[in-house]
């Protein structure tokens, strides 16, 4: 990578920085930039000299939230040395994250980003959390609890049901509480394991 390449990678740092920071002070509703470049030290019409509008620094923004949420989740995943409970646990530290930062699960899931994010989609692999979450799944197969042609519909079930509730709790629409969904969704989880082994 040459010079040029890594000023330009640090200066969009500087700017995903910012934004990330508005958002968690002050909502993604009031996200401008105005409010990066000030934040960033630069003159917002600089932001347009790195990203082609402020839904192209939302999506960076998106994606790196969601490496945020990897790096809490696998801090749980050595809690246990049953794969199938890691796999509950994983999930459950998934749903916390977002419970707790729910613009963040605004940004990534029903923020419209626009046009100018098919670029950023495109440069971005499978996020590392939904790789933590398939290895974890992977290691229940190895070990004889799920069948191996079952391992991405298990992956697919988890994911829909944490979303699903993730939506329902974020938006007010039930009545448990953090830890009962926590709970709950734990023992969806290991149903789900039980019944697509």
């Amino acid at each position: 990578m040459d010079n040029k390449e890594i000023q330009r990678q640090r200066m969009m740092r500087y700017f995903i920085d910012a934004a990330k920071e508005i958002i968690k002070e002050e909502g993604v509703n009031e996200l401008t930039v105005r409010k990066v470049g000030e934040k960033a030290g630069y003159s917002y019409a600089t932001i347009y000299n790195y990203f082609n509008d402020l839904n192209t620094l939302l999506a960076y923004c998106a994606f790196d939230f969601l490496e945020d949420c990897y790096r809490y989740v696998v801090s749980f995943k050595d809690k246990t040395e049953d794969c199938r409970e890691r796999v509950g646990i994983c999930g459950a530290a998934y749903f916390r994250y977002f419970a707790e930062n729910p613009d963040m699960f605004q940004i990534i899931f029903l923020e419209e980003l626009g046009k100018g994010s098919e670029e950023v989609i495109k440069n971005f692999t499978q996020p590392s959390v939904a790789l933590l979450l398939g290895e974890t799944i992977v290691e229940c197969s190895k070990q004889g609890y799920i069948r191996k042609e079952k391992i991405g519909f298990l992956a697919e079930l988890i994911a829909s049901s944490i979303h699903g509730k993730l939506l329902f709790f974020l938006k007010g629409r039930n009545i448990e509480s953090l830890e009962d969904m926590i709970t709950s969704i734990k023992n969806e989880i290991e149903l789900l394991i039980e019944l697509v082994g």
